[in-house]
């Protein structure tokens, strides 16, 4: 590329003084095809060719201006699903440019022995909707320092029996145990820190005797110190977390660890220039082997049963057989599970949720507590019903206040259930309350009309004589046909007409 003041004195040197095109280029020093291209007209010559990222550059752009954080490697990873076919140089570039520089620190790097150290922080990610709640999110992230693997999961909550099973989760990730685990001051580990004297929290000291590595916490408002955890988070934040989308908290966990595995441990690391998964094969026969019992790491409550036969953990209650109530309990909770047990034997298992103020029962649970107490039968038959949808609760609500008969609408609505499934009769609900007809018989109308437009058959409502034997026979309708062959003569040959 030549000067634009070099290209106006080429042009007027050829084009006005007739100079001839060797004797020019010899002049400035340049090859006869320079002062050719200069000689071309500026808008119908040759162009200089064009980037190879030219025709993604608007892409790019878009992408910083919604998520501004996002890396060099996490754009070259989608332009290559839209076509891009180079390298990630030319990508990292053109985003140098389109950001603003930033200032630099330097950093004395402390490298350490294979095994010798493991670095662990909490990264704070806003937060999880989970059912009508918005929960605090969490980064759990241990980077083993000599390899630089990463174990990275997420959680809703920062407790002490979350902390500990993130650590038996990563040790296990991991193949083993390092000599040393350096932390941030945080109050699961360290309870006091004042000059180099450091109170760590004895519940966690009675985990690192049980797994037998030695907790050392990093200098107050000194984050370099523990640098390559700090860069972990950033680095699950801009190459995972960023722009990304989660259907549950089970869809986020699943997809970190999908990405921990086939990017972040298999990635060139930018220090070493490995692998972390390579050099963690390197580093495994250095660490502790785990020991032969894991640590507890359930949430262990002492609980009164209530007299509604449930226990509460989080807000939320739990059902359990109502022979225990007034009875002292254990509740034992994961992540996962939450169970409750009697001398020592399980009573009551559930799957733990994460919403707020939600009851959760079993089916078995209810039917005993129902009965027991028989006039609460119909009002939890009705619960039921209005936990189909909103509109389910919309049309009970307008049937009590006609005054019809609420509890033989229930039991009606209820056989509908049985016969037809809850999402037909929560549909025939809906429809009965925009069209202002209450009453079952309106409802099984509404939803045989809308099963006849898919094409779907009335289904055969099951006939009950109270003869159990009766009830089971299964009688299946014969065709119209076979009838009439019953008056048929057999010397008639047939119709003629």
């Amino acid at each position: 590329m030549i000067s634009a003041e070099l290209r106006l004195q080429i042009r007027r040197l050829v084009l006005v003084e007739g100079i001839p095109v060797e004797t020019v280029a010899r002049r400035f020093g340049v090859h006869h095809t320079t002062v050719s291209r200069a000689l071309a007209d500026p808008e119908h010559g040759p162009k200089a060719p064009a980037s190879v990222l030219e025709p993604f550059k608007p892409y790019i752009i878009d992408r910083l201006l919604a998520l501004p954080e996002l890396t060099g490697a996490r754009l070259h990873a989608e332009l290559r699903t839209r076509g891009y076919e180079h390298g990630i140089a030319v990508v990292r570039r053109f985003v140098a440019k389109v950001r603003a520089p930033r200032s630099r620190k330097a950093y004395l790097r402390v490298e350490t022995e294979p095994g010798e150290q493991a670095q662990v922080d909490w990264g704070s990610f806003g937060h999880f909707r989970v059912g009508s709640t918005r929960r605090p999110l969490a980064a759990f992230s241990m980077v083993m320092s000599w390899s630089r693997a990463l174990f990275v999961d997420f959680a809703l909550d920062q407790r002490m029996e979350t902390f500990l099973a993130m650590h038996e989760r990563a040790f296990a990730y991991f193949g083993g145990v390092p000599r040393r685990v350096l932390y941030d001051n945080l109050k699961s580990v360290v309870l006091h820190h004042v000059g180099s004297t450091v109170q760590f929290n004895p519940r966690f000291l009675n985990y690192a005797a049980h797994v037998l590595f030695e907790p050392t916490a990093a200098p107050v408002r000194y984050p370099e110190a523990k640098g390559r955890v700090e860069s972990s988070i950033k680095y699950i934040r801009h190459s995972f977390f960023y722009g990304r989308t989660f259907a549950s908290l089970q869809d986020l966990r699943e997809q970190a660890a999908l990405w921990r595995d086939q990017v972040a441990n298999q990635r060139l690391h930018g220090t070493t220039r490995e692998r972390p998964h390579e050099r963690l094969l390197l580093e495994r026969p250095r660490l502790r082997p785990l020991p032969e019992r894991s640590y507890d790491t359930d949430i262990v409550l002492p609980l009164v049963v209530s007299k509604e036969a449930r226990v509460q953990l989080d807000t939320n209650t739990y059902s359990v057989p109502p022979e225990f109530v007034g009875k002292d309990v254990i509740l034992r909770a994961d992540d996962v599970t939450v169970r409750v047990l009697f001398d020592g034997k399980e009573v009551a298992r559930h799957v733990r949720s994460w919403d707020r103020r939600r009851a959760i029962e079993d089916q078995a649970h209810l039917e005993k507590l129902l009965e027991r107490r028989a006039p609460a039968r119909g009002s939890k038959r009705k619960q039921r019903l209005e936990e189909m949808s909103a509109a389910c609760r919309m049309y009970l609500h307008e049937i009590a206040r006609r005054r019809i008969d609420l509890d033989s609408e229930v039991r009606k609505l209820e056989r509908l259930v049985a016969l037809y499934g809850a999402d037909d009769v929560r549909d025939g609900m809906t429809a009965a309350l925009a069209q202002k007809t209450f009453g079952a018989r309106y409802v099984r109308a509404l939803i045989d009309q809308a099963r006849f437009k898919k094409g779907l058959k009335e289904p055969v409502e099951p006939i009950h004589t109270g003869n159990a034997l009766a009830d089971s026979v299964e009688v299946v309708p014969h065709d119209m046909e076979s009838y009439d062959a019953l008056f048929k003569d057999p010397a008639d040959p047939g119709d003629d007409n």
